[in-house]
């Protein structure tokens, strides 16, 4: 194994650029994970105006609306 040891004093210009590089980086958005939350909000939306509906108007006079 032929491996390049670098050694660098603290405090010196390249160490801090080193420590900075080393962070991880924050995840980045995809436009997956933005369908996906989009998805999972529209759907507790409709859970949360189903049951508005249910406790309002009463499960028996919903009939078949709820079932689409």
């Amino acid at each position: 194994m032929k491996t390049l040891i670098r050694v660098v004093k603290r405090g010196s210009e390249n160490s801090r650029d080193d420590n900075e590089a080393a962070r991880p980086a924050k995840p980045r958005v995809t436009t997956e994970m933005i369908v996906k939350s989009w998805i999972i909000e529209s759907r507790e939306q409709r859970r949360a105006a189903m049951s508005q509906l249910q406790s309002s108007v009463g499960w028996e006079e919903l009939g078949g609306l709820a079932r689409g």
